[in-house]
């Protein structure tokens, strides 16, 4: 591993633990938490070459789906409700800020693993469950976090490799 793609790779570690514990202590992120991981992901993204269309095709499927997400809650609830009420605007923020990291068939695979992730462990562990807020931003960084450990050990690129049915 290169010296640049090591300091990378340790700041979004750093970055990804200090989400979740931020997340987790206070159901809440620093806004240049997810900026950090941003720019060194972008960075990452440009030092291996991907073409930016890429980020835009993961761009346009988190858009469509919190668009989607805000019409559901729109029309099954009568009562005007606002999108922030039901996910927090950091998590948005991460979502946004971890697509440099992933192919786009990759970050539709992180999002819904991510998500199934992020309801088992908020139900089976009760110390997440002091309040009613998930902490899905620092779920998501726990996830990834073991993913990012995972390909760093197996010296694997899970993020940006294709996928294929057998």
């Amino acid at each position: 591993m290169e010296y640049q793609e090591l300091l990378i790779e340790v700041g979004v570690l750093v970055l990804l633990a200090l989400i979740f514990w931020q997340d987790y202590r206070h159901r809440a992120i620093h806004i240049a938490l997810p900026i950090g991981i941003f720019v060194l992901g972008a960075y990452q993204f440009y030092l291996r070459g991907y073409e930016v269309k890429m980020a835009g095709y993961s761009l346009l499927f988190l858009l469509l789906t919190l668009g989607g997400g805000y019409l559901y809650i729109r029309i099954r609830n009568t009562a005007a409700t606002d999108l922030l009420e039901m996910i927090g605007l950091g998590d948005i923020l991460f979502l946004a800020a971890v697509i440099p990291f992933f192919s786009p068939s990759n970050f539709i695979l992180f999002f819904i693993s991510g998500l199934l992730f992020s309801i088992v462990v908020f139900t089976v562990i009760p110390t997440l469950r002091k309040t009613a807020l998930v902490p899905l931003a620092g779920l998501l960084a726990l996830y990834m976090l073991g993913i990012r450990v995972f390909q760093i050990c197996w010296e694997s690129d899970v993020f940006y490799a294709k996928l294929s049915v057998l």
